[in-house]
């Protein structure tokens, strides 16, 4: 009888720690990155959770230069560096409510790649391979080239989108050029700063989308060689980039 006593003692106390035997789960929720700004430096850092800051939000005090994002992330526990470049993931423990008094995770990526971007949310499972570069990732979202527009100075594309999502494509772009059988990324021959629009396109009723891309202004006219243009995409809030491209020649 004492035997039997003690085995139930001993499931009540499991089940207080991982129900008797099972591993706990630790629960979190998908984020949207629903807004961020442009750093003077020209990266963005996107907010999926109100970081509150000097009796305002820390995303208005970082337009306004009344911190850095040095100074910011000086200030916070580091976790982890990824094998992506350097990606750092960084939490914050609310030592001194100086952003506030629940906890969240920042990374700030450094990709062999060059995504430099920031990212805050509440669950830093909703960071993990964020800053990673996704290419055709998109099943159901391909690019081509109009017949007849490709010239040494920019060429017509047609974007196709037949999936379910909510797609959003800018004017950006880059040019990359194969090299010893490897993309490489073109140099910029603009002399200056220049902005993209913040202007973004979704696709027709038939999800088509049709772009003008004049590269000649960043790039230059292009020399003979193989070519891919790569546009980025994503829904508002989602917060990761998946690239799109679109090989050609030029003889």
């Amino acid at each position: 009888m004492k035997k039997k006593i003690l085995i139930i003692l001993l499931c009540f106390l499991c089940l207080g720690l991982t129900a008797c035997g099972k591993k706990e789960v630790v629960e979190h929720q998908e984020e949207k990155f629903l807004f961020g700004t442009t750093l003077d430096d020209g990266r963005l850092i996107n907010f999926a959770i109100d970081v509150p800051y000097n009796g305002n939000s820390l995303n208005d005090s970082l337009l306004n230069n009344e911190i850095s994002v040095e100074d910011f992330v000086n200030k916070l526990e580091y976790t982890a560096t990824y094998k992506d470049g350097g990606s750092t993931l960084y939490k914050y423990n609310k030592i001194d409510n100086e952003f506030g008094n629940e906890p969240f995770y920042v990374i700030v990526c450094n990709t062999l790649d060059r995504n430099r971007n920031i990212y805050v949310a509440k669950y830093k499972e909703n960071l993990i391979n964020i800053c990673s570069t996704k290419i055709d990732d998109l099943e159901g979202v391909s690019m081509t080239i109009k017949e007849g527009t490709l010239t040494r100075s920019g060429a017509t594309i047609i974007i196709t989108d037949t999936t379910s999502r909510d797609n959003i494509y800018g004017s950006e772009f880059k040019l990359d050029k194969k090299e010893n059988d490897r993309w490489q990324e073109m140099e910029i021959i603009f002399d200056g700063n220049y902005a993209w629009t913040s202007k973004g396109y979704m696709v027709d009723k038939n999800n088509k989308l049709e772009m003008n891309v004049d590269w000649e202004w960043l790039y230059g006219k292009l020399e003979d060689g193989k070519y891919r243009l790569v546009k980025k995409t994503s829904e508002p809030g989602e917060g990761t980039e998946h690239h799109i491209t679109v090989e050609f020649e030029i003889k």
